[in-house]
């Protein structure tokens, strides 16, 4: 009987320690060249998923942003 009340006790004690976590967002991004024509003029232009402009990112104050880029341009890609 004391070993279950003891068990009980520390199932207990370790719930009080548990924290949460900030939500994490996962996107993933495909960078591709297309043709838009933001001016009316047809030119070529990057293209995130295909959109231009890109996706949004719809997040709250402190959500971890995981985004997996996928660069298919023939030179480097720099987000900031």
């Amino acid at each position: 009987m004391g070993g279950v009340i003891f068990m009980l006790l520390v199932c207990l004690s370790g719930a009080a320690v548990v924290h949460g976590e900030d939500p994490y967002l996962f996107f993933t991004w495909n960078v591709t060249y297309g043709t838009i024509s933001p001016f009316g003029v047809p030119q070529q232009g990057i293209l995130i998923n295909g959109q231009f402009p890109g996706p949004n990112i719809n997040s709250t104050t402190n959500n971890n942003i995981v985004i997996n880029v996928f660069n298919n341009l023939d030179e480097p890609f720099l987000l900031t």
